[in-house]
């Protein structure tokens, strides 16, 4: 008997809400990575009691919640990270945007990417390169000969997202260990988003500090809470940087540039972390079960084809087949759905699609989607 319904229609408009509110228009939003579900009420009651407290002054540096991240490592992945490698950032974007002004080089990303990493060289003002990812047997994977070929000389990191945003890779053991092979032999830092580390639908997320000591030593790890809990508007997340020398100059980096963790963040990222399993364990299952239903759907829409999905709630769509010059705005105009646009991304043609909303909510999307689709094949 599941004790959840992710069914329940939740009206977000006229909520500040980006997804819902900020989209020029009254479409169907599947663009912004956020979800549709209410957070857990785990993380609901532990806000409330603390808001019911009714003093908010200024928090003291909360170590429990060191030990809070040191336990779900050792329970998840049966790795024990030491307290002191955590550095408190306010989320991942600000947090990688350090690690990038440390390397004070060019770095290097692969392409599709994450829209927000491929911002990064304007906020952190530096160089960049771009490498496109390919595919082998209908699977995105690392170009090992084009970024052992193309590799600018004056690179100085490398930018993983892992699982990758927006190709839905569970990147293999296999893969990693080729990619530290890469990046040592070039002298790289490793800069690892992996946000989305806990929405894993097929395969093992292996955080970039576990691969070997190598990396470990040459690694900045970035996640948080916010993705898997829906609760991204909490400001809360960290990086895991084992190595004391890139630790010290990150941490100078940040230093004066973030707030100390507020009470309410303290509460919720508690509660996320230790008391949360059972309502992630059924939302996964409701997310493989849209994710089987989209990609099913797409499957029989003529000119569609969409990438197979092993881990977050984010579907790569492949519209290139209908030959039209910008499919992000004609599914917008004829749709009425506002996928995000697969040009932010590296991948003109292509679109994103956010599968975390209500099963009604995807079917009328799909179902618009469908209908323009074959209107034009007709």
């Amino acid at each position: 008997m599941k004790k959840y319904n992710f069914d329940v229609e939740i009206n977000r408009k006229n909520t500040y809400c980006s997804k819902w509110d900020n989209q020029g228009g009254d479409y169907i939003p599947l663009w912004v990575a956020d979800m549709d579900f209410k957070a857990p009420q785990k993380i609901l009651d532990a806000i409330k009691e603390r808001v019911d407290h009714g003093i908010f002054g200024y928090t003291s540096y909360d170590w429990e919640l060191k030990d809070v991240i040191v336990n779900y490592y050792k329970k998840n992945y049966n790795y024990e990270i030491d307290e002191e490698w955590i550095v408190w950032v306010p989320s991942l974007m600000p947090g990688s945007n350090l690690a990038c002004r440390q390397a004070e080089g060019k770095i290097l990303y692969n392409t599709p990417m994450y829209s927000h990493i491929r911002k990064l060289p304007t906020e952190a003002n530096c160089e960049y390169q771009e490498i496109p990812l390919t595919k082998v047997d209908g699977t995105y994977t690392f170009d090992w000969d084009a970024m052992e070929k193309d590799i600018d000389d004056d690179v100085k990191a490398f930018v993983l997202c892992n699982p990758h945003n927006p190709v839905g890779r569970v990147y293999t053991k296999e893969e990693l260990d080729r990619l530290s092979k890469f990046i040592v032999d070039h002298d790289l830092l490793l800069i690892s988003d992996e946000i989305h580390s806990q929405l894993i639908f097929e395969g093992s997320h292996i955080p970039a500090f576990t691969i070997d000591d190598e990396i470990k030593n040459r690694s900045i790890t970035l996640t948080s809470a916010g993705k898997t809990y829906n609760i991204a508007a909490i400001p809360f997340a960290f990086a895991i940087i084992p190595n004391e020398k890139i630790r010290e100059k990150y941490k100078k980096l940040a230093n004066g540039l973030f707030a100390t963790l507020n009470a309410l963040t303290i509460k919720a990222i508690k509660s996320a972390y230790t008391e949360c399993d059972d309502w992630r364990e059924e939302l996964l299952e409701y997310l493989k079960e849209n994710r089987d239903y989209l990609e099913e759907r797409i499957a029989k829409i003529d000119g569609l084809s969409v990438n197979h999905n092993e881990a977050t709630y984010l579907a790569w769509i492949d519209p290139t087949e209908l030959h039209l010059d910008n499919p992000w705005e004609f599914f917008r105009e004829k749709a009425g759905v506002n996928f995000s646009n697969g040009l932010d991304f590296g991948g003109d043609g292509y679109l994103r699609a956010n599968f975390a909303c209500t099963r009604k909510t995807l079917k009328e999307a799909l179902d618009r989607v469908e209908k323009v689709v074959n209107e034009i094949n007709k």
